[in-house]
């Protein structure tokens, strides 16, 4: 009966213009749903199969659903999570949520099977939020999906991450509506998934991010926001993937830095004695014109803010040719706070622990010795003095406060 069911496909599909005649399935006995699905790929041509938005794979399912196969009543659950699924491919999510409806209207689904239809909703869910004119008139996943009761946790969670997409969607006057709602839907679907595998929790981290810098957060917000959740797994991947190694300091406790002072001070300069009081670091070199453009801002902020307790400290990454240069780069740009330096210029291993991969790099530590912020530098003196403010504003005003990344 099953063989017959398989050398019949082939008229269905001619008759509708899709594949040849298939071949008799190979093994003995009733076909699987593997065999049939091999078959029905084996016999549409690839030019037609990989075309987007291509029905063929889909009509050939559900000719296949229209005779009796033989299959056991799992099997063919599983035969309707794949016509879903051919359906979504063919971005037709009206004829994919029809089969997903067919196999959570009865009882006979396993629960893998059930959170692999809810899965295949949110899926087409997705689809529709993609083609829609108006977001804001689509219902609510969360609601819609609840009709079908219990679909498991990994459901949950990508439901609530399709309800955060579609809240990014709806804009008023050109910014999202409700950005925190969006934000909160992200959160509830880790908590959903806290338990699971870290796999699991990776994409919401990144779609959580990027979510973050489309409602406007600037690069310092996001980076906090994934350092508070380090402790995760997930999350301390993203990290080690999405930020760079100066982006990885921030919360983190201040490299050493120890040197000899070469801006005709005695002794050397160690910043582990300054714990208690915020610090601005400024790595830089003379011989550097972009240093030297922004030097002067880097000056002022030092002597306005020196009066609340911040202390700042250069590293010069001059070499022995250049660094006879200090002084006169000291004098011009009214420099009063310590330089320090070993004159091997990149040679040098004192940038290394800070992970300075260019100059001029601007970084704050806190008065808990932690790393507040990093790459405060930019193009014009005007920017970097903005960028300054901004970024001592809490850590100045505040200098007993722990820093919480």
């Amino acid at each position: 009966m099953a063989r017959s069911a398989i050398a019949r496909l082939g008229s269905w599909t001619a008759a509708l213009g899709l594949c040849s005649v298939l071949c008799a399935v190979p093994s003995a006995g009733a076909a699987t749903v593997a065999e049939y699905l091999a078959q029905v790929s084996a016999n549409i041509p690839d030019d037609e199969i990989k075309e987007p938005g291509s029905q063929a794979r889909a009509k050939a399912i559900a000719g296949l659903l229209n005779e009796d196969l033989g299959l056991t009543p799992s099997d063919l659950i599983d035969l309707r999570l794949e016509l879903a699924e051919a359906w979504l491919d063919a971005l037709k999510p009206d004829e994919a949520e029809k089969a997903i409806g067919d196999v959570l209207a009865g009882t006979d689904a396993a629960s893998a099977q059930r959170e692999r239809a809810g899965l295949t909703w949110a899926a087409a869910f997705e689809v529709r939020l993609l083609t829609a004119p108006d977001p804001a008139l689509l219902p609510s996943p969360i609601e819609t999906v609840a009709v079908f009761g219990d679909l498991g946790q990994r459901v949950a969670a990508r439901v609530h991450s399709v309800q955060a997409k579609r809240l990014l969607a709806v804009k008023k006057d050109g910014k999202v509506a409700d950005p925190d709602a969006a934000l909160a839907h992200f959160d509830r679907a880790l908590e959903l998934l806290k338990d699971d595998t870290p796999e699991q929790r990776i994409p919401v981290y990144h779609l959580r991010l990027l979510a973050m810098e489309a409602v406007g957060h600037n690069a310092e917000a996001v980076q906090k926001w994934l350092h508070a959740h380090r402790e995760d797994p997930a999350a301390a991947e993203v990290l080690d993937t999405a930020l760079t190694s100066g982006q990885k300091l921030i919360g983190q406790a201040a490299p050493e830095l120890k040197a000899k002072r070469l801006d005709g001070g005695d002794g050397e300069i160690d910043i582990a004695a300054f714990k208690g009081k915020p610090v601005l670091v400024d790595f830089f070199a003379t011989w550097h014109k972009p240093c030297g453009a922004i030097a002067p801002a880097i000056s002022a902020i030092a002597t306005k803010y020196a009066a609340m307790g911040l202390v700042t400290v250069g590293v010069s990454l001059d070499n022995k040719e250049t660094i006879g240069q200090l002084p006169g780069y000291i004098a011009a740009n009214a420099i009063t706070y310590p330089i320090v330096g070993d004159a091997l210029g990149w040679d040098s291993e004192l940038d290394d622990a800070w992970h300075v991969d260019s100059i001029p790099t601007l970084i704050l530590i806190d008065a808990n010795g932690r790393i507040a912020a990093i790459d405060l530098h930019a193009a014009t003196a005007e920017e970097t003095t903005r960028n300054l403010e901004n970024a001592l504003a809490p850590v100045v005003k505040n200098p007993d406060q722990p820093f919480i990344p």
